[in-house]
């Protein structure tokens, strides 16, 4: 009996750890994938932002400029 008792531990110990390793990898690939686009969205906004602010007169066409510059590069 006691021979065959590190089967059960060899067959199950590999996948303890290979398992949540696949899933921290799966998890970190969807949140990349979140992550840029709501990256753009938050530059989509901010541009939005400058071009208000633009319209409004509360900054210049110069420094509108350089904040869609900085926004698309």
């Amino acid at each position: 009996m006691y021979g065959y008792e590190w089967m059960g531990h060899g067959f199950f110990m590999p996948w303890m750890i290979i398992f949540p390793i696949i899933l921290l990898v799966f998890f970190m690939v969807m949140r990349g994938g979140r992550a840029s686009c709501h990256h753009h969205e938050k530059e989509d906004e901010a541009l939005e932002i400058a071009r208000k602010r633009f319209a409004r007169g509360e900054i210049d066409e110069e420094a509108f400029e350089k904040i869609k510059e900085k926004l698309n590069a």
